[in-house]
């Protein structure tokens, strides 16, 4: 089976929960849309877990992108504050104060090494994978959000993103978070991370029959069919 999971946000313990929801086993994939760090404070063993699964693939967000502007060779001014602005000071000081250099510069290249979008087929049917929103350039596909009214550019195919909370979509907050469809775009971004929000979710949809997985505060739940 071929799952998709995207804003993971240092939650460690909902991703923990989300493979045993989803039975997740070396026969399966697992895509991460990008954005696994900050916000929360695990966000480095998740990318260690990442890394560490070799059915685990996982494509750059802005929040990657953010870690390698500040820490990385080419690191750019100004990145670091926007990059705490936007909660990223317990992943710089992981990286910076709890790993050796070793382990931090490994890290560092696996993110340097991330695609910002991936093209795949599961049972006849086109997906485009991006972070943000589909674009033809790297800014857009990390850093762009989607909004209600887009489309999928590319016939036939099915774009899935993260990086925009749903509720920004729905402007629905009063209730569990659940994976936006719209025009042949799939928004699977449901608020992890994101730890005053009450109905935040961690989502994840199962590429084969898009069966769609939650978990959220204590409960899971698991949908057969997309929700209307």
């Amino acid at each position: 089976m071929i799952y998709c999971v995207s804003d993971i946000h240092g939650e460690l313990d909902r991703f923990e929960r989300l493979l045993t929801l989803t039975q997740f086993s070396e026969n399966d994939h697992l895509y991460v849309i990008g954005d696994a760090i900050d916000r929360c404070a695990m966000g480095v063993d998740i990318l260690r877990l990442i890394m560490d699964t070799s059915n685990m693939t996982m494509l750059l967000g802005n929040h990657e992108q953010m870690c390698l502007a500040t820490l990385g060779p080419h690191n750019e001014f100004g990145t670091r504050e926007l990059w705490r602005q936007n909660g990223g000071s317990s992943t710089y000081r992981e990286l910076l104060y709890h790993r050796t250099p070793h382990e931090r510069n490994m890290i560092l290249r696996f993110l340097a090494g991330l695609p910002d979008h991936l093209d795949i087929t599961v049972g006849g049917q086109k997906f485009h994978l991006v972070h943000g929103c589909p674009g033809a350039d790297r800014d857009t596909r990390i850093w762009v959000r989607i909004k209600p009214e887009d489309r999928s550019p590319y016939p036939g195919t099915i774009c899935i993103v993260g990086h925009t909370p749903v509720n920004f979509l729905t402007g629905v907050s009063d209730q569990p978070f659940r994976i936006w469809h719209g025009d042949g775009i799939l928004d699977i971004d449901c608020g992890c991370g994101h730890q005053k929000t009450t109905h935040r979710r961690l989502a994840c949809l199962r590429l084969d029959d898009m069966a769609e997985f939650y978990v959220g505060n204590v409960d899971t739940e698991i949908c057969s069919r997309p929700t209307p």
